[in-house]
């Protein structure tokens, strides 16, 4: 059996994974230039940030849940169309409204990614390895950001940021194109008669879907994921802002360190799930190796992140941010495949679900963090901190609740023939 497809298939995710948060990020690269050019305060900075994710959670859980009934790779190619479109119409954004209107389209656009794309390796890569292949996705995430970040801030200030966002719509037009091509690629035979036969074992109805979707281990890994994205969400929104203008950092600095920091940890993030999954055919417990790393990780990263405030230097920024990043980009590794285990039949409605839950922390996020810095006036690291804190607090009290809810005890049974899928 040739094994080479699947790899295939996974760089171009990956590719497209890039590009996706490389659309995140721009926004809160050129957030002065934005923010100067559009005459905007920091609440409506925050709103900007916000109304990406306006549609993005919802149509994250439909899109996913369609992509069950007509493929995942013809989703994915739809979202690089929008991406294309979306990116590309920045170039006519002159008032909030427009831009306000572009992120939203945006934002829906991409709402389905994450969970279609992991529903799509699930196609391709086993269980025993989808935790490596969900963080080489997630590394992806991080290389949009990091990677990204110069090449962006350095077309902001030479060409202007209207057209740092319509080169990013030239990218994922190519994308697509390359992804057409790769359409001929099919799953290897046994492989895929394999998964056919284990998720077509029962016909799964609602009652075993709300089964699993109110279950306490789907309740507190969502709750869990919802809170570290809080720390991404800053990151793509005020953190560029936050170096430069309270930390003293330039623009290129800033972005140096966002870059680093982000590589760093998006590599040791890989180095943590390899563990994981060792560890899941070692003992063959998603407790030890999904749930109980989770929780280890979200109490450190609280922890970790509680001490931003107090930094200052770009290289203790860089140490600090990049552990926190390896922490946060295990947790958003591991925590899918703790959900999807739930209800395997029906992974995208499982994907979808959790990541239009745990993305729906970009909509009041960016609003309240919004506040508290125009509210803190001449204060402005106070606003700043007082955000970073309460992220920090939050993520500490969820990995206490992942932990004392998330044990084996808490099981999902399906309607027709009771199979427990044991935590």
């Amino acid at each position: 059996m040739k094994s080479w497809p699947k790899w295939i298939i996974l760089f171009a995710l990956f590719i497209m994974s890039i590009i996706n948060f490389a659309d995140k990020s721009i926004t809160g690269l050129a957030g002065i230039h934005i923010m100067e050019d559009l005459n905007l305060t920091s609440i409506q900075f925050g709103i900007v940030g916000s109304s990406f994710f306006w549609l993005f959670s919802i149509v994250g859980i439909i899109g996913a849940s369609l992509s069950d009934r007509f493929g995942t790779g013809k989703l994915l190619a739809i979202m690089a169309i929008i991406w294309t479109i979306t990116q590309s119409m920045m170039l006519f954004v002159s008032s909030l409204p427009m831009l306000i209107f572009s992120r939203v389209l945006l934002g829906a656009g991409e709402g389905a990614f994450s969970a279609t794309a992991i529903s799509h390796l699930c196609k391709w890569f086993k269980p025993e390895s989808r935790g490596l292949a969900i963080s080489i996705i997630n590394f992806g995430n991080v290389v949009g950001i990091a990677v990204t970040a110069p090449i962006v801030v350095f077309l902001i200030s030479n060409y202007g940021w209207k057209q740092a966002f319509f080169v990013s719509g030239i990218c994922s037009f190519i994308w697509l194109i390359c992804w057409i091509w790769l359409g001929r690629l099919k799953t290897p035979v046994s492989f895929e008669e394999e998964v056919s036969k284990q998720e077509n074992k029962q016909n799964i109805n609602g009652k075993d879907i709300w089964k699993a979707l109110r279950s306490p281990v789907f309740i507190f890994t969502t709750f869990t994921s919802f809170i570290a994205y809080s720390l991404i969400v800053f990151g793509l929104t005020f953190n560029p802002s936050y170096l430069m203008k309270v930390k003293g950092l330039s623009e290129q600095q800033s972005a140096m360190v966002i870059a680093i920091s982000g590589l760093i940890g998006a590599i040791l993030g890989m180095v943590l799930a390899i563990i994981s999954d060792r560890l899941y055919k070692k003992t063959q417990s998603l407790w030890k190796s999904r749930t109980l790393f989770t929780a280890i990780c979200a109490i450190l990263a609280g922890i970790l992140y509680s001490m931003y405030p107090l930094l200052n230097g770009s290289g203790s920024i860089i140490i600090l941010l990049s552990l926190v990043n390896t922490l946060v980009v295990t947790i958003n590794t591991l925590n899918p495949t703790a959900v999807t285990s739930l209800l395997p039949q029906r992974r995208g409605v499982m994907t979808g679900t959790y990541y239009g839950v745990m993305t729906s922390s970009g909509i009041v996020a960016p609003i309240i963090f919004g506040k508290l810095i125009q509210d803190s006036g001449s204060n402005l690291a106070g606003g700043f901190s007082t955000s970073i804190y309460g992220m920090a607090i939050a993520m500490v009290i969820a990995a206490i609740l992942i932990y004392l809810f998330g044990k084996p005890k808490h099981r999902v049974s399906t309607e027709n023939d009771k199979r427990i899928v044991n935590l």
